[in-house]
């Protein structure tokens, strides 16, 4: 008995509320800040695992200001080592979001889609074009071989290797997990999915159209959405905060 106290009390001393605030962009994304979001010379600011990341106020719609538990030493863990976790499930260490040109497409950037850290483009034709150059193919044969992930170093694995890639996929074993249903694909006519057979045009129109499923608010499906761009994950997160 006296050692299930001790590892209660130890268990409360890990575990800390702290601000998280939500910063909601104009365009229907958002950033949950692991700690404060301040406005500071015209700017917005989000402290980030040990990180200060920088939005144009242009682009913010608010800031939601929000009390979140988090645990204190895997956030000092993360701000010595200057990472962010982006998956539970599938961890990897990469740099803050936006500051590498990791991501073959992002909103908020003034050019949205980056083929390269100094290759970036404000549509994405001209993405495909630029890629298309560079391994001397098709425009229409990019987009066939480029895969659906939105995570550029793949992107570019797919284009240089797209023999391998299709005998890798066909040697899968049957067990294996495939990717499930990705939530926003810029380059489907139908953007955001939040079905199979449910599909939208707008991020506005998905966030809604999960609001109606659930029977809750726009802002409650966006506080308990998670960040994850897995359709099925989105909707396990919602089913586990209803």
């Amino acid at each position: 008995m006296k050692v299930f106290v001790v590892a209660c009390l130890f268990l409360n001393l890990l575990v800390l509320p702290v601000k998280a605030d939500i910063i909601y962009f104009k365009d229907g994304m958002k950033t949950i800040c692991q700690e404060k979001a301040w406005e500071e010379d015209g700017q917005i600011k989000c402290e980030y695992a040990g990180w200060v990341l920088t939005y144009p106020k242009n682009d913010v719609l608010r800031i939601v200001k929000t009390n979140a538990l988090k645990n204190a030493a895997s956030r000092a863990k993360n701000r010595r080592e200057n990472k962010i976790t982006l998956n539970d499930k599938n961890t990897k260490k990469t740099s803050p979001p936006g500051s590498e040109g990791n991501v073959f497409y992002n909103p908020r950037r003034p050019y949205k889609y980056w083929t390269g850290k100094n290759s970036k483009h404000k549509s994405y034709n001209e993405a495909i074009r630029a890629l298309a150059n560079k391994y001397n193919r098709s425009p229409e044969w990019v987009q066939a071989h480029m895969g659906d992930t939105n995570d550029l170093v793949q992107i570019h694995q797919s284009l240089a290797n797209p023999v391998s890639n299709q005998e890798t996929n066909a040697g899968r074993p049957p067990s294996q997990k495939s990717p499930g249903i990705a939530f926003y694909n810029p380059r489907r006519p139908f953007p955001y999915w939040t079905g199979k057979a449910l599909k939208h045009k707008s991020y506005n129109e998905a966030i809604k159209a999960l609001a109606a499923e659930y029977g809750q608010s726009l802002l409650w499906i966006q506080e308990n959405m998670g960040d994850s761009n897995d359709l099925n994950e989105i909707h396990q997160n919602l089913r586990s905060a209803d």
